[in-house]
């Protein structure tokens, strides 16, 4: 069964009647995967956006607003 996420691909092959996963359970553990590496990476997109320098300044405070 062929697996791709993003960068990793991966081909896993089991002898038949030794894999103890049904399809269903197999599928959702895959997409419990891919949303943890979604989660993973927007996390890092998020912790980088909010430690990077910009170069415009922003508009100043007015008291009172």
């Amino acid at each position: 069964m062929p697996v791709h996420i993003e960068k990793m691909t991966s081909d896993v092959s089991v002898q038949a009647g030794e894999l103890s996963l049904t399809q269903s359970q197999l599928d959702k553990l895959v997409a419990l995967v891919i949303t943890k590496l979604e989660d993973r990476a927007r996390e890092s997109r998020r912790a980088c956006a909010a430690t990077t320098l910009t170069r415009q300044a922003s508009k100043p405070l007015e008291a009172g607003h």
